[in-house]
């Protein structure tokens, strides 16, 4: 069963990306790689609600581990790279990520 809601979430996930991702007339806003981040952040968080041992932390705590560990990490990597920028606007993105993936999950859990 866990299996299932796995992939559902999965693909409840890629449909909002597909959701928010630009068409070619909308105007750019909002980076690309803005959204990379939401999405990598949200199938971060997932990942993380399901499986030990962060399925035992709370909603925050994970919230938190996903934008400071794993965001800086990507951000503490960009800042090191030359052909790579590092930017703030990416740990909010990654926020709006780790947040719409609790999100996810709890809807998930409430429903089933």
């Amino acid at each position: 069963m866990r299996k299932v809601i796995t992939i559902l979430m999965l693909i409840l996930l890629m449909t909002f990306m597909l959701w928010l991702y630009p068409a070619p007339c909308r105007a750019n806003t909002i980076g690309e790689d803005k959204y990379a981040h939401v999405g990598a952040s949200m199938a971060v968080g997932v990942f993380m609600a399901q499986n030990k041992p962060f399925n035992k932390w709370r909603p925050w705590q994970r919230v938190l581990f996903n934008v400071i560990v794993v965001g800086g990490a990507k951000e503490w990597y960009d800042s090191r790279h030359d052909n790579h920028t590092a930017e703030w606007g990416d740990i909010a993105a990654d926020g709006v990520g780790a947040l719409g993936a609790e999100g996810v999950v709890w809807l998930v859990h409430k429903t089933w």
